[in-house]
């Protein structure tokens, strides 16, 4: 029976407790505590706090205090008056420290927030507070309790917890202008103490797209401090996951950041919605790395970044202090595939020649384009690039162990060093382009060795009209311009190309040759002829560029040209000698002139040659083993009488190959006149169209090699 009482007096006394404590309460008169709260915020802030509303009392075992209409003071210079507009706070108190006159605030509640976060036209961020002076008068507290009264300063409330419900937070950046909206369907801030550390979680949407983010964050005293920081969140939004893990040492002016970054997604687009950019559909991606900002610049190091099958590791920074971005990077990748990144391969064969512009509208039917190069954008920021891959793909292209070294300084952008493997040889290119001089000077130099002739022209974008020998390459030349146009209408310099034995692309061949190809195509099969050598050197002077050698030699025939190819009007004005290896094949031993332009070549008989009985000779030279560049130069009155010779005897005779004279300076070329060239047969109009998108892929190359 003792125990029974035992329990119906604890009962009794818990019921006292709680009659007691909200008599207590409801002795209380809250509002009191409004300018109190009002002066400790001013006090630490600088700003005002206004608690417009009543402080209501909602009785419960945890009771809650609730006032509408609170607003906080804005900066000076602030858009708007306040920095913080709600309709309605709610503060739970605990009930039991209360009873001993400690306000313990379990959660705060704030509904209907209107938040502005913005900063100045200096950048200035308007949640950097000015702490005013502490008054050095007491604060007196009274009630209106007829039971109770007191005087002496009063504490602000410790809070444990705080959640906003139903409200935004606007962002107004004063130097870009731009405007970022965060709706906040829940949000909550958790923590033991002032000095503890914070635990969130959101739910909500920035500028319309949904956005989680959970975590902990540094304490409020730290804060408001402006000291050591910690961060471990984790946020997903636009379908990315980003993990930040580590620390700001000045929060209040995101200075000494030391954080581990990491974001992974599927597909870049799906960032477009909350990155305010339109970024390609490409994917999956990763991007890691340890993020800080020592001495204003932001550094990324120990970098991994995968995109597709890509991948590269390194170090990247930019230093902001300037009047411009400059960025550093050094970067290896163990393979780099163009396609991961939106470049797709190179459209191939035939087609009409009619071009467009960047823009999309027709132009004039010129193989270099006018349209200007972006040489402005090379004013944006300064570089510091070096990059190594041990695979660089550009399909079909692959490029092997690459090394780049590129600066760009005051939009001066220099290509150091470009090399790599291609084609079982080496490929390097090196480059000057000065955006900051109108019009732009630009240098070029690539270098190729003993690469495989075919994977050498798909890399510059040139059609594969050759394929199955190596091939030596050296381009060295310098112009100004804005557009490709006005670069080639200038242009200085030489070219120089060779290769050994392969072949030649039968289109190609009846392209260029017309009824030629009968004659080069001896002993060839498919869809190729045979080439025992290949040579073409131009020396170029103001646009103009003159043959100093041009030399295909088949089993079938040698064929020597010369002439020049005006850059600037993209006219053509070239001479074909071809040299029959065989009796039964003199009859279509017949000299050509390639006349028109670039966009639209022709290609005719030259009846004066034929009527000086070239053809007759070359025969002969042939049937006799002599040395066909001397036939041609007795023939033509400019020197030998056809004696052989270890360097130029016919490659069909068994001596030296015909195109080493070119190599060696000799142009081998005729010095016979030639005539206006005719009309193109019906039969023939098909293959001159065709030949006008090879020549446009030439022009082509030399834009890709620009940026």
């Amino acid at each position: 029976m003792r125990l029974k009482y035992v329990l119906i007096g604890l009962v009794v006394l818990v019921v006292a407790v709680v009659v007691a404590g909200i008599a207590i309460l409801k002795s209380q008169d809250f509002n009191q505590y409004k300018a109190l709260i009002a002066e400790k915020v001013k006090e630490a802030t600088g700003r005002d706090l206004t608690l417009a509303g009543d402080v209501d009392l909602v009785i419960s075992w945890n009771p809650a205090l609730a006032v509408n209409d609170v607003t906080f003071s804005n900066a000076p210079w602030g858009s708007r008056p306040e920095l913080i507009k709600m309709k309605r706070l709610e503060a739970e108190v605990r009930l039991i420290p209360l009873l001993s006159g400690n306000v313990e605030v379990n959660r705060i509640v704030l509904k209907g927030a209107d938040i502005l976060l913005e900063t100045n036209d200096k950048g200035q961020g308007n949640w950097v507070f000015t702490p005013a002076t502490p008054s050095t008068t007491t604060t007196t507290t009274t009630t209106t309790s007829t039971t109770s009264s007191s005087a002496g300063p009063a504490t602000l409330p410790v809070v444990h917890n705080i959640r906003i419900e139903d409200s935004q937070v606007l962002w107004t950046d004063g130097v870009t202008k731009q405007t970022k909206t965060i709706a906040i369907k829940s949000f909550t801030a958790e923590a033991d103490s002032a000095s503890s550390p914070i635990q969130i979680a959101l739910d909500g949407s920035y500028n319309g797209n949904p956005i989680t983010a959970k975590g902990m964050i540094g304490a409020v005293g730290a804060l408001l401090a402006n000291q050591a920081f910690p961060i471990d969140v984790t946020v997903e939004a636009g379908g990315a996951k980003i993990a930040l893990k580590g620390a700001v040492a000045k929060p209040m002016t995101a200075e000494g950041v030391a954080v581990a970054l990491a974001v992974e997604g599927k597909s870049l687009a799906d960032l477009n919605a909350i990155s305010g950019a339109t970024l390609p559909p490409l994917g999956p991606y990763s991007v890691a790395g340890n993020l800080s900002n020592p001495s204003g610049v932001y550094k990324v190091e120990q970098l991994q970044l995968k995109m597709g099958t890509s991948s590269m590791t390194g170090d990247a920074s930019v230093a902001m202090g300037g009047k411009k971005p400059n960025i550093t990077a050094n970067l290896a990748a163990a393979m780099i595939d163009l396609k991961d990144f939106g470049v797709k391969p190179a459209e191939g064969g035939g087609g009409s020649t009619t071009t467009t512009t960047s823009s999309g509208a027709a132009n004039d039917g010129r193989v270099f384009p006018a349209d200007p190069l972006p040489f402005d954008g090379l004013g944006a920021a300064d570089a510091n690039i070096h990059l190594t891959a041990q695979k660089f793909i550009k399909d079909p292209v692959t490029l092997e162990n690459l090394a780049l070294d590129m600066a760009l300084q005051d939009s001066k952008l220099t290509i150091k060093n470009f090399q790599s493997g291609l084609g079982g040889g080496n490929f390097a290119i090196s480059a000057v382009i000065d955006g900051a001089k109108t019009p732009a000077p630009v240098a070029l130099k690539i270098n190729a060795k003993q690469v495989e002739v075919g994977t050498l022209l798909q890399t510059l974008s040139i059609s594969d009209v050759l394929t199955g020998g190596k091939a030596d390459l050296d381009l060295d030349v310098a112009g100004a311009g804005n557009s490709v146009r006005e670069i080639m209408a200038g242009l200085n310099g030489n070219t120089n190309f060779s290769m050994g034995e392969g072949h030649i692309n039968n289109e190609f061949a009846k392209i260029l040759l017309s009824d030629l190809f009968q004659l080069i195509a001896t002993g060839g099969s498919g869809n190729s002829t045979n080439l025992n050598c290949f040579v073409s050197k131009f020396d170029i002077k103001k646009g103009l560029a003159t043959s100093t050698g041009l030399v295909l030699d088949t089993n079938g025939a040698s064929i020597v040209g010369s002439g020049d190819i005006n850059l600037a009007t993209e006219k053509l004005k070239l001479h074909i000698d071809p040299r029959a290896k065989q009796t039964n094949l003199a009859n279509l031993a017949i000299p050509i002139n390639i006349g028109g332009t670039m966009a639209n070549p022709s290609v005719t008989p030259d009846a004066a040659a034929l009527a000086q009985g070239i053809a007759g000779a070359a025969v002969g030279a042939a049937s006799s083993g002599g040395d066909i560049l001397g036939a041609l130069a007795g023939v033509t009155g400019t020197g030998g009488s056809g004696g052989t010779s270890s360097t130029t005897t016919s490659a069909s005779s068994g001596g030296g190959n015909p195109c080493v004279t070119a190599l060696n300076g000799g142009s081998g070329a005729s010095t016979t006149g030639t005539t206006a060239p005719a009309q193109p047969t019906s039969s023939g109009q098909k293959v001159l169209d065709d030949a006008g998108k090879t020549l446009q892929d030439t022009g082509n190359a030399l834009k890709n090699l620009l940026p």
